[in-house]
């Protein structure tokens, strides 16, 4: 049997003090893959055709192991932190970040797009664009949805109206813009997009899209105006649901 005040007993006690907190750091290492204590979410868009691959890093550490590809479906993760900024790096030149310092609330979705052209040295240049995505009104049971738009293609001039079954639902959205909620009935629609004041030779159109009640939802816009359609970067319209749990 150990003593107290012996040489052997003080040893046994500082190796299972170390044995202890060792434990301890081991058990705090798989928070990442869980809900964080802020419960914030985000998802990354890219809606770069020209700068390949992007990875997501948080004051400079980077976030999981996935990069986010042009035309990737979307979805929320959790993040580890809520230190910002918020940054993107891309393949095509590691060497240069992207920043957003948008402030992150707890219990919030976010949506972070990656836009612009590489080597464009104007407004279309690339840059990041931060939405909240879940802070908005619903509106009343029985009422609809709500939809914005954002302007994700970088080669065109002027603004983007969207129409919903034939009808102007959201008017003049410029190149890195987010409209505001429109409320639309539950049901089935078809959404084109043309430019600003025309009515003529849409652009592109999204079809079949259902829009339920209590539901929240991004269209947006990716790719080059005038491209084919089979050219991987050829203008198409895609939407994606913000709060997928129905109240």
């Amino acid at each position: 049997m150990l003593k107290k005040g012996s040489l052997f007993y003080l040893l046994f006690l500082l190796n299972a003090g170390i044995l202890f907190i060792g434990l301890l750091m081991s058990c705090g290492k798989n928070d990442t893959a869980t809900p964080t204590s802020s419960n914030v979410r985000l998802q990354v868009i890219q809606l770069s055709p020209n700068s390949y691959p992007v990875t997501l890093y948080m004051a400079n550490l980077r976030v999981g192991t996935s990069s986010f590809s042009y035309g990737n479906t979307p979805s929320y993760f959790y993040l580890p932190r809520t230190d910002t900024p918020l940054q993107i790096r891309i393949a095509r030149n590691v060497d240069t970040a992207y920043n957003d310092r948008t402030k992150l609330v707890d219990n919030t979705r976010y949506t972070l797009f990656f836009l612009g052209l590489f080597g464009d040295g104007t407004d279309r240049k690339l840059q990041t664009l931060v939405t909240t995505d879940d802070a908005e009104e619903l509106p009343p049971v029985g009422k609809g949805g709500k939809v914005r738009f954002l302007n994700g293609t970088p080669n065109t001039n002027g603004s983007f109206d969207i129409w919903a079954n034939g009808s102007p639902v959201i008017k003049g959205v410029a190149f890195a813009k987010v409209s505001n909620f429109t409320t639309l009935p539950a049901g089935n629609y078809t959404f084109r997009v043309y430019q600003a004041n025309t009515s003529v030779n849409n652009l592109g159109e999204l079809t079949n899209v259902t829009v339920q009640d209590g539901r929240l939802y991004t269209l947006y816009s990716r790719g080059l105006v005038g491209r084919a359609v089979t050219d991987t970067a050829a203008f198409n319209l895609s939407v994606v649901a913000n709060n997928p749990t129905v109240r």
